[in-house]
């Protein structure tokens, strides 16, 4: 009777043992999952980080871009002159390689805007009673000095909202 016994424990022991190593294997099955989590989350912020740095750079440039706009002298016409930016080819060669958001080279963005934006030229009386001719930003920012909305200002020079309150935002 005592040998049944001890063959009964030595079994279950042995299941004991057995059930101790498979639990084992799931844990660190799961501890693998755990790391590869915490690495695709650590690579997902830096990605993040560094999108939200190039969009920051990018709208830099951009302010850059329009307050040198904004102080160019205007010729006879009324228009203001714009010197075609000079973009490195490294930055045409980073834009290119984007795999995920292919976009085309900042320069024929830039040359596409220009190209289709007219600027537009109203006629306004001072005090000389000599009509003065104004910029598209002059407009939008007397026509917000005279109290009209964004609504009002984006209907009446046929922009879009966002792009008046842009205008309005980098006045200086």
């Amino acid at each position: 009777m005592t040998a049944f016994w001890i063959a009964t424990l030595f079994v279950l022991q042995l299941g004991g043992f057995y059930m101790i190593a498979l639990l084992y294997l799931r844990m660190s099955r799961v501890d693998k999952t755990e790391k590869k989590q915490q690495q695709l989350m650590k690579e997902m912020e830096d990605s993040l980080a560094l999108y939200i740095t190039e969009v920051k750079e990018e709208n830099d440039r951009l302010i850059e871009q329009l307050s040198k706009i904004q102080q160019k002298p205007q010729n006879n016409e009324g228009k203001v002159e714009v010197e075609k930016s000079q973009i490195s080819q490294k930055d045409e060669v980073a834009a290119a390689s984007v795999y995920f958001n292919p976009k085309p080279p900042t320069s024929k963005v830039l040359n596409s805007y220009r190209s289709q934006q007219q600027p537009i030229v109203t006629s306004v009386t001072n005090s000389s009673s000599e009509p003065k001719q104004e910029t598209e930003y002059e407009t939008v920012y007397r026509l917000h000095d005279e109290g009209l909305t964004l609504n009002e200002i984006a209907s009446q020079l046929k922009k879009g909202k966002t792009e008046v309150e842009l205008i309005l935002k980098f006045k200086t």
